[in-house]
């Protein structure tokens, strides 16, 4: 096929319908790679290829990881005052899912898939009852939109042929259901081009690509021969440091770009910045900001932790209260996954906090144990105190202060007349 005829075959509308095309990124990159020579850098990133980028996978894995590290559980809320139920959905979201996943790895899944192709979904099973029985992640790659003939919106899964309700499913989004995959694309592929390049410098040994040239001309025997010599002498890891000797007015020109001046480094750090940027994770929680104190990654820290982390926490609850609490029960039941691990300060910041709440009475001491370091309720531990630092005198010595008298004036001045 001519160049022409495959870049018009590249740009040709396809007017079947979007649910049956289903051409996947793979074909995309495939058809990128057959007018350009290579579908890396822009058009073959792909779930699977970005996680080969390691800012990508660092910061997917941090988001997905701290979520899943967080405690969950199921509270009854009665205007200001909360408390933990025994729900038959804490056993769930907080140990086992499903038969053979832990609720650590759930959490994990679900959050990666929602990154990783914008939105997550996980199949609800029931009993006779209504009652959750599992949570079964799906694969994203499979699930496709659907609509039922009376126009209700449905998924389909590919792979099995189930079509399944919207309440049948447990969905996490991603921002307006784009996977940040595509959204950064351009960033992720410029990335993994780097990337490529630094490995294909290091593996060559840190030799430049060049040419050899001659005056004279060559048998296919010296040309095979000189080539083989060439490669087995300086080129990979053995020849890196290797002098070569040219003979017979053979001559070496660079023709490759050297790292320093194409700025490999700089490019590499910029763009790993912008990744991190769009995934909403401070780079100094990558270690990408060598220059930050303690008390800026701390800081940072707590930004991730209030702008990345609460607004995906609050999207699980959400979604947990429509799908996951029965009707009969959303009016008092709420998932809640507790933040306050994230947000709160050093044990020395934490122990002089805690310590003006129990002296004014707002937690008890066994709440203050349980908040700082989990640690065991203690006899006498569940009476809220308040510190007396300021009183009466005569309530310290139960008789009344007489008054001084005034050393200037009469100590006794008589009535008005």
């Amino acid at each position: 096929m001519a160049f022409l005829d495959r870049v018009r075959t590249l740009f040709t509308i396809d007017d079947t319908p979007a649910e049956a095309r289903g051409y996947g990124e793979d074909l995309a990159a495939s058809r990128f790679a057959q007018v350009f020579g290579s579908a890396d850098g822009l058009g073959g990133i792909s779930p699977k290829s970005a996680l080969e980028v390691s800012v990508v996978s660092a910061c997917i894995q941090k988001i997905a990881q701290t979520i899943a590290s967080l405690d969950v559980d199921v509270y009854r809320v009665t205007g200001d005052q909360q408390e933990r139920v025994d729900h038959p959905l804490r056993t769930l979201i907080r140990k086992r899912p499903i038969e053979g996943m832990t609720a650590f790895d759930f959490w994990e899944r679900v959050i990666s898939d929602s990154y990783l192709y914008g939105r997550a979904f996980v199949l609800i099973t029931r009993d006779a009852n209504a009652t959750i029985e599992s949570l079964e992640p799906l694969d994203p790659a499979d699930m496709k939109d659907a609509e039922l003939p009376n126009g209700r919106p449905a998924y389909m899964n590919t792979k099995t042929g189930d079509v399944h309700l919207e309440e049948e499913l447990f969905v996490v989004k991603a921002f307006r259901s784009h996977s940040p995959i595509d959204a950064h694309r351009r960033a992720i592929g410029l990335m993994k081009s780097a990337e490529s390049y630094a490995s294909s410098f290091f593996t060559s040994g840190g030799n430049v690509s060049g040419i050899l040239k001659t005056a004279h001309s060559l048998t296919d025997e010296q040309f095979e021969r000189l080539r083989s010599s060439w490669h087995s002498r300086n080129h990979g890891p053995a020849g890196a440091h290797r002098t070569a000797i040219l003979e017979n007015g053979v001559e070496f020109e660079r023709v490759g770009t050297a790292p320093e001046s194409a700025q490999l480094q700089q490019a590499r750090k910029m763009q790993a910045e912008q990744i991190a940027l769009a995934m909403g994770v401070p780079p100094a929680l990558l270690g990408l900001d060598t220059g930050v104190t303690y008390s800026n990654t701390e800081e940072q820290g707590k930004h991730f932790a209030t702008f990345t982390i609460g607004p995906l926490v609050r999207r699980l609850e959400q979604e947990a209260g429509v799908k996951l609490i029965t009707e009969a029960e959303q009016n008092d039941h709420e998932v809640r996954f507790q933040m306050s691990t994230l947000l709160r300060p050093n044990v020395k910041d934490a122990g002089e906090y805690y310590t003006r709440l129990i002296q004014a009475g707002v937690v008890s001491i066994n709440e203050a144990r349980e908040r700082l370091e989990n640690l065991n309720p203690i006899e006498g531990g569940d009476v809220h105190l308040v510190a007396v630092n300021l009183a009466p005198l005569d309530a310290l010595t139960g008789e009344p202060v007489q008054d001084e008298p005034d050393p200037e004036g009469d100590p006794d001045p008589a009535p008005f007349d």
